[in-house]
């Protein structure tokens, strides 16, 4: 892992790939699933299984490629974490004094607290030594 792939926020690029990783793998074995049940002739012939068929595949169109990272043009293109961060040109929020109300959706979205984590631990020992204990620890 290197610096970059810590978004503007503090979340670690390398896990959420994992992470995403294995939506995409689940994805799959569900997308075999649903063709052998003929899925596409279900959905003609019943419409309101075409409507919610046509949802499930705008969804999981999301997950379809791996996100390149925040900093490599990836993630929400409307973010204004990034958007903020590039204006002050700080390179995670750690370097601001509070987090801000841009935070509030991400909470309720990353509920393990691995944002405020890692935020609190590149403010008390520096981005470097972040990515240098999670390298290591990952290494174990």
């Amino acid at each position: 892992m290197n610096k970059e792939d810590i978004a503007y926020c503090g979340l670690n690029c390398e896990l959420c790939k994992r992470k995403f990783a294995n939506i995409r793998q689940k994805i799959k074995i569900l997308e075999e699933a649903l063709e052998k049940v003929n899925i596409k002739e279900i959905t003609k012939a019943i419409p309101f299984m075409r409507f919610k068929y046509q949802g499930y595949k705008k969804m999981i169109s999301f997950f379809s490629e791996e996100c390149p990272g925040c900093r490599n043009n990836g993630g929400n293109p409307f973010c204004g974490i990034r958007k903020c961060a590039i204006k002050k040109d700080y390179f995670t929020c750690a370097e601001c004094d509070n987090l801000c109300k841009k935070f509030k959706i991400l909470f309720k979205i990353h509920i393990d607290k691995e944002i405020q984590t890692n935020i609190n631990q590149i403010k008390e020992n520096g981005i470097d030594s972040f990515v240098n204990k999670f390298f290591i620890s990952k290494i174990k």
